[in-house]
Parts: structure tokens; sequence; C-alpha cells
């Protein structure tokens, strides 16, 4: 059993007990690197997340991480007595992993969106590249910039899914979104960042709405994403829920979409 005791900082800037014992793993023995204690070795060792990481002791009260060798109870040769251990933390296995799945990214990081082209397709193209999710931020451009800007991703990304584009909430020029939306839709954009919406509209219906079919087992599946930026719960709840059916219809009536995929939506768009 482990005694309490007080850690106290030396001048050199690692741990150490003033009193008590240790309460260890086992021993750890290195192979070809030695453990490190000062602050700089032990803040080293610490970004090597892909490694397990183990906390050792160096039998005169100072602490200090390792990586590599074994954990042992053999003390017959020279080792040094281990406090924990810490596995590997991959940054892919953070998060839900249907996430990656779905979205075509190695890592389920989302970046971008910053208004009038701050997020640029440059930031896009290189989140994409590493394996992320990248939206460009369109936001106070014309239809003219986001269109050569759709169209620049679509060609250096090619068939890649991990890129999107940013649509801002216009409540004062409700056909902004409008012309946006349908300009996305037809240059096939896939997933759309929601932002600053309070309510659900006609253009962001159709985001979600477009392009729904069901599977031959009945599963809804998705053509066009849609991520929704909320500060609020009420707001959340809309963005999760069913699209409401007055604005299927609204959107069937224009020939937005069609009865089928009106159907689905009014069955259960799982925005």
């Amino acid at each position: 059993m482990s005694s309490v005791a007080s850690l106290v900082t030396p001048e050199h800037g690692t741990r150490q007990r003033s009193s008590g014992g240790w309460s260890t793993l086992g021993h750890w023995r290195p192979d070809s690197a030695d453990p490190v204690f000062d602050p700089a070795g032990i803040a080293g060792m610490a970004r090597r997340v892909r490694e397990p990481i183990c906390v050792v002791a160096d039998g005169q009260g100072n602490v200090g991480t390792a990586v590599g060798g074994e954990i042992t109870r053999d003390i017959s040769a020279p080792a040094y007595p281990c406090l924990g251990a810490l596995p590997a933390l991959y940054p892919e296995w953070l998060g839900d992993r249907s996430f990656g799945e779905t979205h075509g990214t190695r890592f389920p990081y989302v970046a971008g969106e910053m208004a009038k082209g701050i997020a640029t397709t440059h930031l896009v193209t290189a989140m994409a590249r590493g394996g992320m999710l990248g939206f460009f931020g369109a936001a106070g451009l014309g239809l003219g910039q986001v269109e050569r800007a759709v169209a620049e991703l679509s060609a250096e990304l090619g068939s890649a899914r991990s890129w999107g584009v940013n649509l801002i909430h216009a409540p004062d020029e409700p056909e902004l979104e409008d012309r946006l939306v349908g300009l996305l839709l037809q240059r096939g954009v896939r997933r759309v960042s929601a932002s600053a919406f309070m309510d659900l509209t006609p253009a962001v219906v159709r985001c979600a709405a477009s392009g729904l079919r069901l599977d031959p087992a009945g599963r809804i599946v998705r053509h066009t994403h849609v991520f929704a930026k909320v500060s609020r719960p009420e707001v959340a709840e809309k963005f999760m829920s069913p699209a409401p059916v007055e604005l299927l219809r609204v959107l069937v009536g224009r020939g937005e979409l069609t009865r089928g995929r009106g159907g689905v939506g009014v069955a259960g768009s799982d925005r």
C-alpha cells in the first residue's frame, strides 16, 4: 500500500516526495533509451502520444518518464520503480469513429468557416489533405466568388469528401440563402456548415433533404450533410429533429424537392 506524502519541487524543476513510499506497478527496465527527469525532457516525451509512456522514479525521490523498455517484477538487473503506465493515445481514436467513416477523414477535426474567405481555399485544401474536414468561409462573398472557390476546391480535391462550404443565415435577404444553396447543390458540394441560424429556413432544409433516399433495407441515405453551429439547446433541437412538414411542402411546391424526397424528409430527416 502507498503512503500519503507531500510533493516538493526541487531546484531543477522535477517533483520529489519529502516522505513516504511509492506504490509501483513493478520495475521498468530500459532498452535503448534512458528515462528523463528534467522538465524539458518530460515535456518532450509527453508529445510522443503514439507511444506508451511509463512514469518512473530514480530512487532519489525524482519522478520522470520513459518510453520503450519493459515493465517487470524481476529486480535482478538494474531497473527503475514504475509508478504508472500511460497507453498510446492516437488522435484518430478521439470522438466517434463513424465521423471519419462518414466524412472521409482520418482525424475527427473540423476547421474553417471564417467569413469573407478568411477560411481560404488553401486552408480547406490543407485540412482535407491532412485527413481533417475543412469549410470555406463563404459568408459575405458574392456568388461568383463562391463559385470560383468551389470550382478550385473540386479541381484540387477531386472525389475527396472532407470539405464543404459555409452557409450563413441572412434573415433580411432570404433569397441570398436560396441562391447560394442552389449553387452548392448544383456544383455537388456535399457538406454545408450552417451558422447564425436561430430557426430552420427553406434553404437549410433544402440542403438537408436534397438527394435523400432509402436503401433496400429502408435506411435513410443522405446526399448532403448539414453541420449546424448552434449556441442554444432549443436551436440544436430543431436541427436534430425531422424537417418541418410545412417547409418540405413549400420546397416541393417550388419544385426544389421531389415528392419522394419530401416524403423521406417527413418520415425523418436526421440532419
